[in-house]
Order: structure tokens, then C-alpha cells, then sequence
């Protein structure tokens, strides 16, 4: 895709964001609609694009601010012109401008028109559009690649459609691409519960590209190792929560070669900022940067930021795997409607609270998934308890006690001395106790670890000494 045409995709991306700000605002069940319709027979071809919501009313100011308009996008825009139709529940009147991107000046910028009566109604809502010389398909694969990474989010009491009037030419001149009824609402207490099952949906779809999960590639859930973690933090002017899921792929043998998306070495970590798709922040960056991946397992090539989004290059990741990340920050207050196109500057994260909720998610799995996400030490450590094992059961049996030996099998809960049968209850309890370990912070591990204790214990709780001061 060239820059223009990458320029009109951020522009659309941008108002769409705008909608679902106004949308989360109101509070109210709202609708996002995004219509495409194609005019092929002008000359030159043209695309009209509204975007509009029923979320609370825009004002000027909000467009006036526009800030990096690109010159490639104004040339991409007939007579660089966009139009905006606006009002709020206590409005008798709809607002109506014309925002002229090509003018410098920010206060000639907004030009108003002359108002329309809503007869007596009451609603609020806002539509911005614009016709653009951008191919209909193109846009439509750009605005489908981002709703597909929105739907993640589930985002509450907004329901989503996107139309697409390809004109009389076309063998499909009309189609609903993509439509989100459910309009859920949720809890704040919910709100992980949801990333977690929207990022599921997101993997098991391959991206959202399909309706429903590939069966051919996740024949069961089994394949999907899921942790998920929240760090919240308090402050006097606001309060923090980071939602972080992890989710490791194992694909199955009968997986379709052609769904070449769900393996490989790379991972973009998808950032939402109060349920809007976000920019990543430099300090989100540090914070992944700063996490000791090797305690999971897990060996990092490169950590980049490629426009806007974070990419973790794994090395030595099994062919057959791959990783999906989602973080979202959430805070108590919605996002200021302030609206500057392309200068997207990514609100700044608490990296110490990412880095956590990271490590939990990662934690998550470790625990649900026995031997899985070992540390590198560990795995070293594990390798020797086959010999170990086998070394005690020899000095076991060495004695002619026979009293001794069955005290011995009695401590690893047998009733038979059966020297294959001590080595591997032995072997167990050595590899049980080498991963209770490694799930451990430093310095909460056993001096001496008993191999002997009940299975059935209670793990004293922990805080990280890095986020003392952030609650879990």
C-alpha cells in the first residue's frame, strides 16, 4: 500500500477511534456504522466514506486541532474537504461544518453551515464523511484488518457494522461486512474475562478472518495454553488496571498449510487504551524489553516498534508454535475527545505494571501447565533427576533392611518397596519440586526442599519487590 492510500486507512482509523470514544462516553447503547459506497462511472472514480455514531455529540474544536496533515492525504481527498454533522441530546438543531483540511490557518479551518431541525426528537450522534479518489477494495481490506483487531476488545454497549456499496458495476454491489449486535455491557471486574475471550477468538480465527474456529488447526482447546494477568494502581488523580493475556499455540499435525498466520517466530502485541487500539508507548516497549523472558523459557531476537506497533521476534521457538499477546490499560475516567489525526501520540504506560501483569500472565500458563515455560535453569536442573533417582533407589536398595525399604516407600506414599516403582514416585517428586521452584521469586525459595511433603500445600503469597506499591 502506498503512503496515500496509507494515509486515508489512518484517517478512517483515527474517526473511527473518535466514534467509539464518544460512543463509551455517552454510556448509552450506541451504533458504529461505517459505510463505503463507490461511485466507478465518475471520472475520476470516487468513494464516499461516512463514518457515524449515536455516542454524545462532537464539537468544532475537535476537528479545528487536526494536526500532520500529510500532503499525500489532501491529495487523496476531493477538494480536501470533510464534512461533519453533530448533535447532542439537549440540542433542538443539527450542527453542520465543512472542515477544510488544506487550510494552515486552524481558526479559517472550520466553516459552518446552516443548521437542520431535528423536529422535536431526541437523540445525539455524530457522522463525518468524505469522498476520496482511494480503490474501494483497498480501504475496505485497511478498515476490515483494523475492526478485526478491534473486535478483540468486545468493546461494551457498542454495536458495529461495516456497509459497502461497491456500485452497479460490481457482481456484489451491496454487502455487510461485518456487523457486532451484541452490545454487551460489563464490569469492571469483567473486563479481563473479556480480553481474554476476545484474544481466544481472535487465535482460534486466525485473526478474525474467519466466522468461526479452524478446526483443522485447533481441533481441540488443548492446543491453546491461556494465562492472563492484572496489575491495578491507585493514585491520588487517577486509577490504573493492565489486562494482560498470554496465549501460546500449539498447532495440531492435520493443521491446513495454508493457514500460515497462527505459526511463526514473530508476534505483534496487540495494546488497546481503554478499549481503543492503540499506539504503542516507548515506555510499554522498556517494560517488555525489561522482562527476563529466559525465567519462562522464552528467548527474545528483537523487540521493535514498526509504525506504531510492537513486534517481538522469539529465537528457538518450536516450529509448530506461536505467541499472541494483548495488553489493555484501562483508567477510571474515559479518554479526552481531543482529536489530532497522525500525531497518535501513545499515552504513557506504567512500565513497572505492564512489566507485572506480564510476568503473571506468563506465571498463569506456568502453573495451569505442568513442565510448561520452564527456565532454562530449570530445564538443566530437571535433566539430572532421571539419575539422580536412579542413583537413591540404587543406595535404597542396597541395604538387606528390609524394614528400611519400606519405610523409604512409605514416605513417597507406596505400599509395594518395588525398586522401578520407588525410582519413579522419586523421580516425580524431584521434578515436582524443581518446578514449584522455578514458579517461586528467588527469594521465597526452599534452602532444602522436601521431597517427602504432602502434595497438598499452601504456597505462602508474594509480592514483587519491583511493584510494592501496585495492588493485584
Amino acid at each position: 500500500m502506498n503512503n496515500a492510500s496509507s494515509s486515508v486507512g489512518n484517517l478512517c482509523q483515527h474517526l473511527i477511534t473518535s466514534a467509539i470514544s464518544r460512543c463509551r462516553t455517552s454510556g448509552d447503547l450506541c451504533r458504529l456504522s461505517v459505510c463505503l459506497k463507490s461511485t466507478p462511472l465518475t471520472d475520476p472514480p470516487l468513494l464516499r466514506v461516512s463514518i457515524s455514531d449515536t455516542g454524545v455529540g462532537s464539537y468544532a474544536g475537535e476537528f479545528q486541532d487536526m494536526k500532520y496533515i500529510s500532503e499525500s492525504l489532501l491529495n487523496m481527498i476531493q477538494d480536501g474537504v470533510i464534512s461533519v454533522a453533530t448533535t447532542s441530546k439537549c440540542d433542538n438543531k443539527i450542527f453542520h461544518y465543512n472542515i477544510d483540511l488544506k487550510q494552515k490557518d486552524r481558526m479559517k479551518r472550520v466553516a459552518k453551515l446552516p443548521l437542520s431541525s431535528k423536529n422535536g426528537a431526541t437523540f445525539s450522534g455524530t457522522e463525518v464523511s468524505f469522498s476520496t479518489f482511494h480503490s474501494v477494495d483497498e480501504l475496505l481490506a485497511d478498515i476490515t484488518f483494523f475492526f478485526r483487531k478491534m473486535l478483540i476488545m468486545k468493546v461494551p454497549k457498542v454495536g458495529i457494522e461495516l456497509i459497502v456499496d461497491k456500485g452497479e458495476l460490481s457482481e456484489q454491489p451491496s454487502v455487510n461486512v461485518i456487523v457486532v449486535n451484541e452490545c454487551i455491557d460489563l464490569s469492571s471486574e469483567e473486563n479481563a474475562e473479556c480480553l481474554k475471550s476476545g484474544i481466544m477468538d481472535f487465535v482460534l480465527k486466525h485473526g478474525n478472518q474467519f466466522d468461526s474456529t479452524c478446526h483443522s488447526c485447533f481441533p481441540i482447546g488443548e492446543h491453546l495454553k491461556t494465562g492472563s494477568g492484572v496489575g491495578y494502581k491507585s493514585t491520588k488523580n487517577a486509577e490504573t488496571t493492565i489486562e494482560v493475556v498470554v496465549i501460546i499455540s500449539e498447532l495440531s499435525e492435520m493443521m491446513n498449510p495454508s493457514c500460515f498466520r497462527v505459526c511463526g517466530s514473530k508476534t505483534e502485541v496487540l495494546y488497546f487504551s481503554d478499549f481503543l487500539l492503540s499506539p504503542i508507548s516507548q515506555s510499554l516497549l522498556d517494560a517488555l524489553k525489561s522482562i527476563d523472558w529466559k525465567c519462562y523459557g522464552l528467548s527474545i531476537k528483537h523487540i521493535s516498534d514498526e509504525d506504531g506497533c510492537a513486534f517481538i521476534e522469539w529465537q528457538d521457538l518450536p516450529p509448530d508454535s506461536h505467541i499472541d499477546i494483548a495488553i489493555h490499560c484501562h483508567r477510571k475516567k474515559y479518554p479526552s475527545l481531543s482529536f489530532h489525526i497522525f500525531a497518535s501520540k501513545a499515552s504513557t504506560v506504567d512500565r513497572n505494571l505492564v512489566k507485572k501483569a506480564v510476568k503473571l500472565a506468563l506465571t498463569d500458563i506456568k502453573e495451569k501447565n505442568d513442565g510448561f515455560l520452564l527456565s532454562v535453569n530449570a530445564v538443566k536442573i530437571r535433566s539430572y533427576a532421571p539419575d539422580l533417582a536412579k542413583t537413591i533407589v540404587g543406595l535404597i536398595s542396597t541395604s538387606n533392611d528390609l524394614k528400611f525399604r519400606e519405610e523409604c516407600a512409605s514416605l513417597l506414599g507406596l505400599h509395594s518397596h518395588d525398586a522401578k516403582l520407588v525410582e519413579d514416585s522419586l523421580k516425580q517428586r524431584l521434578i515436582s519440586v524443581i518446578d514449584r521452584n522455578d514458579r517461586e521469586p528467588q527469594r521465597m525459595r526452599e534452602a532444602a526442599p522436601l521431597l517427602f511433603q504432602d502434595d497438598c500445600f499452601d504456597e505462602p503469597e508474594y509480592v514483587d519487590e519491583e511493584f510494592e506499591d501496585c495492588e493485584i
